[in-house]
């Protein structure tokens, strides 16, 4: 007999326990040769073998898959429902289920209007689903084919007729949206080689023009020393150390292509960054703009119009400190690594940011002002 989780754990931890794949909806039960049991009871353990197994199963999966707070299903047309499916039982024996099911742990609700049955708790509601749609539609590095893939597995999680409000086709067309079907297996040999400590090497492809029409070639090969991957404004990078220089390097993933894993271990982190102790993520990404590479500064003094306050916050947050003076203006103190993204918003800004410190930041974006001058006066 296989161990059984408490009832206390609910029935989320039966399901992890029980293999029920994918999402609810396919019920995978353990089986030895010849003989297959279904526990149904954490407090003593009720098993059910042959007809009744396969009853229970078809219950709960017709619960899962056609019900929800909007849909419930009496009795009677859930014994149409199992008979469909070549079961034949009496309506008594559904209420008996309905109430082995409950003491399992599932939520099976009764709805007095419209008369019947359905599964309440779910692992996602379905505002939570949209929002993980939205997020798969608007991610660019997803194909649409991924996209549509991804999103009918959503659907899987909730019942049929919510499944509807989620769209997998609308809102793609349209959207930017990456080409590369190979991505996800790089994003795995990557993650990988990450974990292992072994550096990667890569094609490097970028977007030509030729004939008026736009190609996708390859421009370089790279061998790296991989430390993260980061997802930044839809799109995943690698950072990782390109061997002839000493500090970080960023790779769009959907520009990478053939993704091998070398046997060379990679640098160790401290000899190209200030990470000694490990890779911070969440300091890094707070550190730099729009993944461009830089060099990094101890902190910047940027003084900033009220009316940019909104922007402001947004992108350094509410944890650093702001000196406002007067209602006018503000300033700030923050790590960053000067790149250009960074000047690029600060010219966002339409002159509401003025750099303080440091000098040769103030110095760049005066430089590029004023490159952007000499090419609208050459035009």
């Amino acid at each position: 007999m296989y161990p059984l989780p408490s009832f206390g754990q609910g029935y989320k931890s039966c399901l992890i326990y029980l293999k029920f794949y994918p999402l609810y909806g396919l019920f995978a039960v353990a089986c030895t040769v010849g003989v297959f049991y279904f526990v149904i009871s954490a407090r003593g353990g009720i098993i059910l073998a042959g007809n009744q197994k396969q009853k229970m199963l078809n219950l709960l999966q017709i619960l899962y898959e056609q019900t929800d707070e909007n849909h419930p299903l009496s009795a009677p047309r859930i014994v149409e429902l199992l008979r469909e499916r070549g079961i034949e039982c009496e309506r008594k024996t559904i209420y008996r289920d309905i109430e082995s099911l409950v003491g399992f742990g599932f939520e099976i609700m009764q709805s007095t209007s419209p008369q019947g049955y359905y599964l309440g708790d779910r692992l996602f509601e379905l505002p939570e689903l949209r929002m993980l749609a939205d997020c798969i539609k608007s991610s660019e590095f997803i194909t649409e084919k991924k996209t549509v893939e991804l999103i009918g597995k959503l659907k899987k999680l909730t019942s049929r007729h919510l499944a509807e409000e989620l769209d997998e086709s609308d809102g793609i067309l349209g959207r930017p949206k990456n080409r590369n079907e190979r991505i996800y297996y790089s994003i795995d040999t990557l993650h990988t080689a990450i974990r292992s400590g072994k550096k990667v090497h890569f094609s490097y492809y970028r977007h030509v023009i030729r004939s008026g029409r736009v190609f996708f070639q390859k421009s370089h090969e790279f061998t790296v020393s991989p430390y993260a991957l980061i997802w930044n404004d839809g799109k995943y990078y690698l950072v990782a150390n390109y061997e002839k220089y000493d500090d970080f390097s960023h790779y769009r993933v959907d520009r990478m292509k053939q993704v091998n894993i070398v046997s060379e271990p990679v640098r160790p982190l401290g000899e190209v960054s200030r990470f000694s102790e490990g890779f911070d993520e969440c300091d890094y990404v707070n550190s730099i703009f729009e993944m461009y590479a830089g060099s990094y500064v101890d902190y910047i003094d940027l003084k900033c119009a009220m009316s940019c306050i909104e922007h402001v916050v947004e992108r350094f947050g509410q944890d650093i400190c702001y000196n406002a003076p007067d209602d006018n203006y503000f300033t700030i103190r923050v790590k960053a690594v000067i790149n250009d993204g960074l000047i690029s918003w600060i010219l966002a800004q339409r002159g509401g940011v003025s750099v303080l410190y440091p000098p040769e930041l103030a110095e760049r974006v005066q430089y590029t002002l004023m490159a952007m001058l000499e090419m609208m006066r050459a035009d």
